[in-house]
């Protein structure tokens, strides 16, 4: 082809055409930039479907990861509803004595009381996305607000997380004197750890509900109330902010 239109070119020359030439020269350089727009099309369209593909693996992994997110909320928002409802009654015990008097119930809800749980998300995708650049790979602006916001919150929840499950960790532990502790742990042991030493004494919920020691035990309890009653707020917030979010993506890729 470049021997044809050299061949051309060295025609006109050679007939002293130069004005025909002129216009042929002016073509050929159109032509040119022609094929040179085309390939840019052609790239920037093959460019487009990969960042297309690589946006549909993204979602993806955002997806089962924030489907993995809204497990584990549901299990740590069932486990703080467990504590703050099993400290309730706890305290109840000193004003109700059916409860006092059925031990099974109040060495379960000590267990219960005693423990918490957290929230441990997985963000494998997304901190791939952020150290790699590839958040930009999220061509729809809603969508891509959405997942930043969503992570966002997930940092600011582990950060107060962190804070006050400490506080309500050392709260129990404060606690624990009051309570006969070595029959209740019994429960969570495996069989070659039990050793319970006595029965089950549920003696203090029968104390004066106007002595020091039960008025301590129920400021520390009610402490530990204030503390997870907020966790448990902003755990049970970020399980429908991820259910949205997960809603959200798959209409995005189904659309897609």
């Amino acid at each position: 082809m470049i021997k044809f239109f050299r061949k051309i070119r060295q025609k006109l020359l050679a007939e002293n055409r130069f004005s025909k030439y002129l216009l042929y020269a002016i073509g050929e350089i159109v032509l040119v930039v022609i094929g040179i727009l085309i390939a840019l099309q052609i790239n920037t369209w093959s460019e487009n479907q990969k960042i297309k593909q690589e946006e549909k693996i993204l979602i993806t992994g955002l997806i089962q990861n924030i489907e993995s997110d809204i497990r584990s909320l549901i299990a740590v928002t069932k486990s703080d509803s467990t504590l703050i409802d099993a400290n309730r009654i706890l305290l109840s015990a000193f004003k109700n004595d059916l409860i006092r008097r059925n031990k099974p119930l109040l060495k379960q809800r000590i267990l219960e009381a005693s423990g918490t749980s957290s929230f441990i998300p997985s963000q494998i995708t997304f901190n791939q996305m952020q150290f790699s650049g590839k958040l930009t790979y999220i061509l729809n602006d809603s969508i891509k607000n959405k997942i930043q916001s969503y992570y966002d919150n997930v940092s600011n929840v582990l950060d107060y997380q962190e804070s006050n499950l400490k506080l309500i960790y050392g709260t129990a532990i404060e606690l624990a004197p009051f309570l006969d502790i070595n029959s209740v742990l019994q429960i969570a042991l495996p069989d070659f750890a039990k050793m319970e030493v006595d029965a089950f004494d549920n003696s203090f919920f029968y104390e004066d509900i106007q002595s020091d020691r039960v008025k301590e035990f129920a400021d520390k309890s009610t402490l530990k109330q204030a503390l997870m009653v907020p966790v448990y707020r902003t755990h049970s917030e970020l399980l429908q902010e991820g259910i949205a979010l997960r809603e959200s993506l798959i209409q995005y890729i189904d659309e897609k």
